[in-house]
């Protein structure tokens, strides 16, 4: 019975997803993810920006696949843009399968179930899990490499050591922020078995070893072997933090690199573009603007990007304190990226980043399945209502905390709320009122559109609609990305003006 429950929750997921892309632009990175998969199908694993992996090439299969059809219905469908964000849909689901598997030894079916049905009811997921992005993958493959890693602590053998090996390293396909799972399983190592004597020590890390070395292949197999063994000299690398290496290497300058160019390359060039900002513009958290990030970024996104439900479920889990060893696995990676990404990561311009936590999170609030029978059921009922009141507009979905839906700007933008997802919504309400006019460059009484990354000043000029921003409150949203405004005469009387600034283009 709970399998067929836990199939049913991830039938209602993918169903969920599916019906949410069908009018969904294309989004900020979508088209350049796509393109580095089509390029690794292709053979070509060179890159041509910071942050591409090779896990996006399981996006452009429907597309590979369509080229020996003839023209058509199907190889129209398999070249779409949703046709690839299914692959994506497809990846989640089996997240979600997993999640209910380590939730349910950990806690029993009911725990299973209660993990799954937290995943199938996440607005965040069904969001960015539903594009063809990495934020998905990484997500998962976290939670997969946790997983088997913690089987070969408790039942160290061949079998259990090569699939650990081989999750660890295909999580370094998948994103850049899989890197940090090397220091975390030896957290949880350290944690689960502290070694006892030198010897014990020594093993220890010959087995690291091991694991690094199986990272190394796979990785290198990803970027399908693209310059293997390029001397560090020759690297032209971007950051502080390698230009020293390579500095300090200057002596080993012949030392031949053992990991392919493209992955080495792309780590440097994430690390310059984190901490200086190259690639992300301005950060914006509940009404302030700024250059540079803000502590505790994701816990304050978290309050309002989380549905509430879902939040009381997570306290309870921890208020019952008495942790087992095997949560563990769980507590320390939740630990370490909350950490990182509040207090050390700078590239604060979406909740997407924060999703690597999610899915194990989950997995830990199957201990809450204890909670109150009646009030568990009233917080389900709750959280899905919530979400399903956004459908199909996931990424500006804001908890019950934003009382107005017209106030999500309020709080947070860029991805958050617009990333170019509804452009289609925004030419339907075009259409059907002519007389509105989307952000002119000449301000006058009458219908008035703004998209929310514009209104903030995350993108433009901040002045520019600085007047609208502090001086009038949206009278409606289009698909809560942007705001409608009503400037009739006598408001911008009241008001004092309804005329842009010197500093408008």
């Amino acid at each position: 019975m709970s399998a067929r429950l836990a199939l049913f929750l991830l039938a209602v997921f993918f169903t969920i997803s599916a019906l949410s892309i069908r009018h969904s632009t294309e989004t900020a990175d979508e088209r350049w993810h796509y393109q580095y998969g089509v390029n690794v199908l292709a053979g070509d694993s060179t890159r041509f920006d910071d942050s591409k992996m090779p896990f996006s090439a399981l996006n452009a299969v429907p597309a590979k696949l369509a080229e020996g059809l003839g023209d058509g219905a199907l190889k129209t469908a398999l070249e779409s843009l949703n046709a690839a964000r299914w692959m994506t849909i497809l990846f989640a689901v089996l997240t979600g399968g997993l999640v209910y598997r380590l939730a349910a030894e950990l806690y029993g079916p009911r725990g299973g179930l209660l993990a799954l049905f937290l995943f199938a009811f996440d607005p965040n997921l069904i969001a960015y899990g539903s594009l063809v992005t990495t934020d998905m993958y990484i997500s998962g493959m976290a939670l997969a490499a946790m997983y088997t890693f913690w089987k070969f602590l408790n039942a160290p053998s061949w079998k259990t050591g090569v699939l650990a090996a081989l999750a660890l390293g295909l999580a370094q396909l998948a994103k850049y922020t899989g890197i940090f799972l090397y220091p975390i399983c030896l957290l949880v190592w350290l944690a689960h078995s502290p070694p006892k004597s030198l010897k014990g020590a020594a093993k220890a890390g010959l087995v690291m070893a091991g694991f690094a070395a199986a990272s190394i292949l796979i990785i290198n197999l990803g970027f399908l072997w693209n310059r293997v063994g390029v001397p560090l000299a020759e690297y032209p690398f971007r950051s502080e933090i390698f230009q020293g290496a390579q500095t300090a290497l200057e002596g080993q300058a012949a030392w031949r690199v053992p990991l392919a160019f493209p992955y080495l390359e792309g780590l440097d060039w994430v690390v310059e573009n984190e901490r200086h900002s190259v690639t992300f513009g301005r950060i914006y958290l509940f009404g302030q603007l700024r250059e540079s990030g803000f502590m505790g970024y994701y816990l304050y996104a978290a309050l309002v990007k989380v549905p509430l439900a879902t939040l009381v479920i997570i306290g309870y889990a921890f208020w019952r304190r008495k942790f087992v060893k095997p949560e563990i696995f769980l507590l320390i990676p939740v630990l370490f990226f909350t950490v990182y990404f509040n207090f050390f990561y700078n590239a604060q311009i979406g909740f997407r980043y924060y999703l690597v936590i999610f899915p194990l999170l989950y997995v830990f609030c199957g201990r809450a399945v204890r909670m109150n029978r009646r009030a568990l059921t009233g917080l389900a009922v709750w959280l899905a209502l919530s979400v399903l009141s956004y459908f199909p507009h996931y990424i500006p979905y804001y908890n019950e905390i934003v009382l107005d839906r017209r106030d999500g700007y309020k709080f947070l933008a860029d991805s958050n709320s617009d990333w170019g997802q509804a452009k289609w919504y925004l030419a339907e309400w075009l259409d059907a009122h002519p007389e509105a006019v989307y952000e002119p460059e000449t301000i006058a009484p009458g219908t008035l559109v703004v998209s929310v990354n514009h209104l903030t000043g995350v993108t433009g000029i901040p002045e520019r609609w600085a007047w609208l921003r502090e001086g009038f409150e949206p009278d409606g949203t289009i698909a809560y990305s942007y705001l409608i405004y009503h400037l009739s005469p006598e408001r911008c009387e009241a008001r004092g003006k309804c005329v842009a600034p010197e500093t408008a283009p």
